[in-house]
Protein backbone atom coordinates (compact mmCIF):
# COMPACT_ATOMS: atom_id res chain seq x y z
CA UNK A 1 0.00 0.00 0.00
CA UNK A 2 1.32 3.49 -1.08
CA UNK A 3 -0.38 7.13 -1.01
CA UNK A 4 -0.97 6.81 -4.90
CA UNK A 5 -3.05 2.96 -4.03
CA UNK A 6 -4.63 5.28 -1.60
CA UNK A 7 -6.09 7.99 -3.10
CA UNK A 8 -7.17 5.52 -6.44
CA UNK A 9 -8.72 3.42 -4.50
CA UNK A 10 -10.51 6.13 -2.70
CA UNK A 11 -9.70 4.56 0.69
CA UNK A 12 -8.55 7.28 2.63
CA UNK A 13 -11.06 8.62 4.96
CA UNK A 14 -12.37 12.58 3.72
CA UNK A 15 -12.00 13.75 7.34
CA UNK A 16 -7.89 13.18 6.88
CA UNK A 17 -7.49 14.02 4.09
CA UNK A 18 -5.71 17.29 4.83
CA UNK A 19 -3.35 14.60 7.37
CA UNK A 20 -3.10 12.48 3.84
CA UNK A 21 -1.73 16.10 2.40
CA UNK A 22 0.73 16.53 4.96
CA UNK A 23 2.41 13.23 4.72
CA UNK A 24 2.31 13.39 0.83
CA UNK A 25 4.21 16.61 0.80
CA UNK A 26 7.24 15.37 3.53
CA UNK A 27 7.06 11.66 1.31
CA UNK A 28 7.46 13.73 -1.76
CA UNK A 29 10.15 15.90 -0.59
CA UNK A 30 11.68 12.58 1.53
CA UNK A 31 15.25 12.54 0.29
CA UNK A 32 15.70 15.89 1.36
CA UNK A 33 13.73 16.06 4.86
CA UNK A 34 15.76 12.76 5.76
CA UNK A 35 19.02 14.99 4.56
CA UNK A 36 17.73 17.83 6.53
CA UNK A 37 16.86 15.73 9.76
CA UNK A 38 13.13 16.72 9.31
CA UNK A 39 10.75 14.09 11.06
CA UNK A 40 7.50 13.73 11.07
CA UNK A 41 4.33 13.68 13.83
CA UNK A 42 1.28 11.71 13.06
CA UNK A 43 -1.41 12.43 15.72
CA UNK A 44 -4.82 11.10 15.87
CA UNK A 45 -6.92 8.36 17.75
CA UNK A 46 -6.09 4.49 17.34
CA UNK A 47 -7.52 3.01 14.17
CA UNK A 48 -6.86 5.78 11.77
CA UNK A 49 -4.06 4.81 10.03
CA UNK A 50 -1.05 6.41 11.58
CA UNK A 51 1.61 3.33 11.53
CA UNK A 52 0.47 2.06 8.28
CA UNK A 53 1.19 5.47 6.53
CA UNK A 54 4.42 5.65 8.55
CA UNK A 55 5.41 2.17 7.40
CA UNK A 56 4.74 3.63 3.39
CA UNK A 57 7.03 6.15 4.44
CA UNK A 58 10.19 4.10 6.01
CA UNK A 59 9.96 1.66 2.62
CA UNK A 60 9.70 4.60 0.53
CA UNK A 61 13.09 5.33 2.77
CA UNK A 62 14.78 2.14 2.08
CA UNK A 63 13.52 1.67 -1.60
CA UNK A 64 15.82 4.88 -1.26
CA UNK A 65 18.48 2.97 0.27
CA UNK A 66 18.22 4.47 3.91
CA UNK A 67 18.87 2.13 6.65
CA UNK A 68 15.55 2.13 8.80
CA UNK A 69 14.07 0.72 11.94
CA UNK A 70 10.58 0.68 13.33
CA UNK A 71 9.77 -0.27 16.67
CA UNK A 72 6.93 0.18 18.99
CA UNK A 73 7.38 2.38 22.01
CA UNK A 74 6.41 -0.32 24.30
CA UNK A 75 8.91 -2.32 22.96
CA UNK A 76 11.60 -0.20 22.86
CA UNK A 77 11.16 0.48 26.70
CA UNK A 78 11.28 -3.32 27.39
CA UNK A 79 14.00 -3.98 25.13
CA UNK A 80 16.24 -1.08 26.98
CA UNK A 81 14.90 -2.60 30.12
CA UNK A 82 15.86 -6.07 29.72
CA UNK A 83 19.88 -5.10 27.91
CA UNK A 84 20.40 -2.57 30.76
CA UNK A 85 20.13 -5.87 33.73
CA UNK A 86 22.48 -7.59 31.40
CA UNK A 87 25.04 -7.59 29.10
CA UNK A 88 26.25 -3.86 29.01
CA UNK A 89 27.41 -4.83 25.33
CA UNK A 90 24.14 -5.20 24.04
CA UNK A 91 22.55 -2.82 25.74
CA UNK A 92 24.84 -0.43 24.58
CA UNK A 93 24.63 -1.65 20.65
CA UNK A 94 20.76 -1.36 20.71
CA UNK A 95 21.35 2.24 22.21
CA UNK A 96 23.86 3.22 19.70
CA UNK A 97 21.28 1.26 16.81
CA UNK A 98 18.47 3.80 17.76
CA UNK A 99 20.58 6.71 17.99
CA UNK A 100 22.55 5.89 14.27
CA UNK A 101 19.85 4.32 12.06
CA UNK A 102 19.35 6.72 9.26
CA UNK A 103 15.44 6.72 9.81
CA UNK A 104 13.67 5.76 13.13
CA UNK A 105 10.05 4.94 13.86
CA UNK A 106 8.85 5.37 17.28
CA UNK A 107 5.40 4.01 16.80
CA UNK A 108 2.92 4.50 19.68
CA UNK A 109 4.61 7.50 21.57
CA UNK A 110 3.30 8.03 24.58
CA UNK A 111 2.48 4.25 25.53
CA UNK A 112 5.57 4.14 27.19
CA UNK A 113 5.14 6.70 29.79
CA UNK A 114 5.05 5.55 33.53
CA UNK A 115 5.83 7.45 37.14
CA UNK A 116 9.36 6.33 36.70
CA UNK A 117 12.03 9.42 35.65
CA UNK A 118 14.30 6.71 33.92
CA UNK A 119 11.94 6.60 30.88
CA UNK A 120 10.94 9.92 29.95
CA UNK A 121 14.93 10.87 30.57
CA UNK A 122 15.86 8.05 28.07
CA UNK A 123 13.32 8.81 25.34
CA UNK A 124 14.60 12.44 25.59
CA UNK A 125 17.98 11.52 25.19
CA UNK A 126 17.43 9.58 22.17
CA UNK A 127 15.41 12.03 20.37
CA UNK A 128 17.17 14.94 21.68
CA UNK A 129 20.82 13.30 20.29
CA UNK A 130 18.89 12.67 16.97
CA UNK A 131 17.54 16.27 16.80
CA UNK A 132 21.27 17.24 17.11
CA UNK A 133 22.65 15.34 14.58
CA UNK A 134 19.86 15.74 11.89
CA UNK A 135 18.51 12.15 12.29
CA UNK A 136 15.01 12.08 11.57
CA UNK A 137 12.27 10.36 13.13
CA UNK A 138 8.86 9.53 12.61
CA UNK A 139 6.55 9.35 15.23
CA UNK A 140 3.09 8.18 15.65
CA UNK A 141 0.67 8.99 18.81
CA UNK A 142 -2.44 8.63 20.29
CA UNK A 143 -1.96 11.88 22.48
CA UNK A 144 -2.35 15.61 22.28
CA UNK A 145 0.49 18.15 22.01
CA UNK A 146 -0.82 19.44 25.27
CA UNK A 147 0.29 15.68 26.67
CA UNK A 148 3.78 15.58 25.11
CA UNK A 149 4.69 19.00 26.85
CA UNK A 150 2.99 18.34 29.82
CA UNK A 151 4.59 14.71 30.33
CA UNK A 152 8.07 15.81 28.37
CA UNK A 153 10.93 18.11 28.73
CA UNK A 154 10.40 21.82 27.41
CA UNK A 155 13.57 20.61 25.07
CA UNK A 156 11.65 17.83 23.58
CA UNK A 157 8.30 19.42 22.85
CA UNK A 158 10.77 22.27 21.26
CA UNK A 159 12.56 20.19 18.84
CA UNK A 160 9.39 17.89 17.92
CA UNK A 161 7.32 20.84 17.46
CA UNK A 162 9.86 23.02 15.59
CA UNK A 163 11.70 20.78 12.99
CA UNK A 164 8.99 17.93 12.52
CA UNK A 165 5.81 17.96 9.78
CA UNK A 166 2.75 17.44 11.70
CA UNK A 167 -0.21 15.47 10.37
CA UNK A 168 -3.31 15.13 12.85
CA UNK A 169 -5.50 11.91 12.00
CA UNK A 170 -9.24 12.28 12.88
CA UNK A 171 -12.08 10.42 13.03
CA UNK A 172 -13.20 6.50 14.80
CA UNK A 173 -10.93 3.14 14.17
CA UNK A 174 -11.12 1.77 10.56
CA UNK A 175 -10.07 -1.61 12.28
Amino acid sequence: MDFDWLRKHGSFPKENAEAYDVVKKYSDNLKANLDSGKGLILRGPAGTGKTSIAVSILKQAMALGKGCLMISMPNLLDTMLTLSKGDNVAYLRFEQKLRNIPLLLLDDFGAEYSKSDWVPSKVESIIIDRYNRMKPIILTTNYSDAWTEKNYSQRVYDRLRGEYAVAIFNGASHR
